[in-house]
């Protein structure tokens, strides 16, 4: 690991945690889409407490640009980089739960058969709420609290999306994956659904620093 830049070893963290998340929540299904909610929620607090590089928050960078401070190809180079690591941990997770009783089938066959522009959408209202989530933890008045009292207040917008069934690209990295490996997708339908997502993922995000930006300036 240690041939492997921290950042890049950060983003498969990421990948790796919120994959963790997604499989708590998968197990979380008898109990219903609130408590599932809740329960991936622990992938996020993860990511907030390691400090670790989450693709899908790290969209609010864009911030930076901007405010003149880096060049807009600075920004995506490394929102592809946090992308493909995030990618890489949480296929590795794919990979170790593929022959337990972590059934992916259902949830990766609904979001193949799911019509492009609802899952864009549900990608888009996903990262309104993660990047809320991700500016409570860090840059909201409630992060000058404690580490707990933040991750307690981005609990709710978390619990929120999994809940509406909002599309999180980098869940989608471990729910996709997790179906081709266990027969239930193909290969097509996995990038299908993980490229919209991402794509969706990155016009909320957007949205949202936009919309805090103006609030700040």
């Amino acid at each position: 690991m240690a041939m492997i830049p921290k950042p890049e070893r950060k983003s498969v963290l990421a990948g790796a945690l919120i994959a963790i998340g997604a499989l708590f929540s998968i197990a979380a299904r008898p109990c219903g889409n609130v408590v599932q909610g809740l329960c991936f929620s622990v992938g996020l607090f993860g990511v907030l407490a390691c400090d670790a590089r989450l693709f899908t928050g790290s969209v609010l960078t864009i911030r930076a640009v901007w405010e003149g401070r880096t060049p807009l190809s600075r920004v995506l180079r490394s929102w592809v980089g946090i992308w493909a690591g995030n990618l890489l941990g949480a296929i590795c997770v794919a990979l170790m739960a593929a022959g337990t009783l972590f059934d992916a089938s259902y949830v990766a066959q609904y979001k193949a058969a799911m019509p492009w522009h609802e899952l864009l959408v549900r990608a888009v209202l996903c990262n309104v709420m993660v990047c809320m989530a991700v500016w409570i933890a860090n840059e909201s008045p409630f992060s000058a609290y404690g580490t707990v009292d933040a991750l307690a207040a981005c609990l709710l917008p978390v619990a929120c999306f999994v809940t509406c069934g909002f599309e999180h690209s980098v869940a989608d990295m471990l729910y996709m994956p997790l179906g081709m490996l266990q027969g239930s997708v193909g290969v097509l339908d996995g990038v299908r659904v993980v490229l919209l997502a991402t794509a969706g993922n990155v016009i909320g995000g957007v949205a949202f620093a936009w919309m805090i930006w103006e609030r700040e300036g």
